[in-house]
């Protein structure tokens, strides 16, 4: 007697139909390829939200001078992650307007992204202008200035010292906090000149070096040739 095709018990060992290897073949692939359509789901979107992850920042629109007083032409916002570890040392987009009308205590070059220590208040005494000293912390009192102090300046050219300037006040005080900023480090005493001592200074500036001595309590100078 035959035995029926739907009664036919598959002997011990004998090979699966390929129907039935084909359709667990067929399954692992559309496992496969479901994953790799979710990582790519998933990686696609970390993408797009690390690209929203950014913050506007200020940055120089020109280069600028020393000792430039800061108007709405003179910065724009560009983004920046928001992970960047210098971020809190920046002018921002929300500060933007609070910055207007303050001086750059050093020189700006375009596109430089704007540290806060960079713009000081305008605020000076009457009739007196702020101007930024570039120099080294060991010829400015070993950095022991602050706002307040009095200040005289020499100017050292081909080993000759005199005074540029004398009983100077000084407005502020900073220093530059990284060379990947602005790749400038040097201190800097922003003081309030009239401005014949301005050109005086300036002039000394382009000579040579600059020497700060601070003055506060001491016999003044009576000019600036040191009589």
């Amino acid at each position: 007697m035959a035995v029926s095709p739907s009664t036919e018990v598959r002997e011990a060992g004998s090979p699966q139909p390929a129907r039935r290897r084909f359709r667990r073949r067929l399954s692992a692939t559309h496992v496969l390829i479901a994953i790799v359509v979710i990582l790519a789901f998933v990686l696609n979107l970390l993408v797009l939200q690390d690209r929203g992850s950014t913050t506007l920042v200020a940055v120089a629109n020109r280069s600028i001078a020393a000792g430039t007083t800061i108007d709405a032409d003179s910065l724009r916002l560009v983004p920046v992650d928001s992970g960047f570890e210098a971020l809190p040392t920046l002018v921002g987009e929300a500060e933007l307007d609070a910055y207007a009308g303050r001086v750059a205590s050093r020189s700006i070059s375009e596109g430089a992204l704007i540290e806060r220590a960079a713009l000081v208040g305008a605020e000076t005494p009457s009739g007196l202008r702020a101007m930024s000293l570039p120099v080294s912390v060991e010829h400015a009192a070993g950095g022991a200035l602050v706002a307040g102090d009095r200040v005289d300046v020499i100017s050292v050219s081909d080993g000759t010292a005199g005074f540029a300037a004398v009983d100077l006040e000084v407005i502020s005080v900073a220093e530059s906090s990284s060379a990947a900023i602005g790749g400038i480090t040097s201190y800097h005493v922003v003081v309030a000149v009239a401005a014949d001592q301005a050109l005086t200074l300036a002039q000394a500036l382009d000579a040579g070096s600059l020497e700060i001595v601070r003055s506060t309590g001491a016999e003044q100078i009576g000019s600036a040739d040191g009589s």
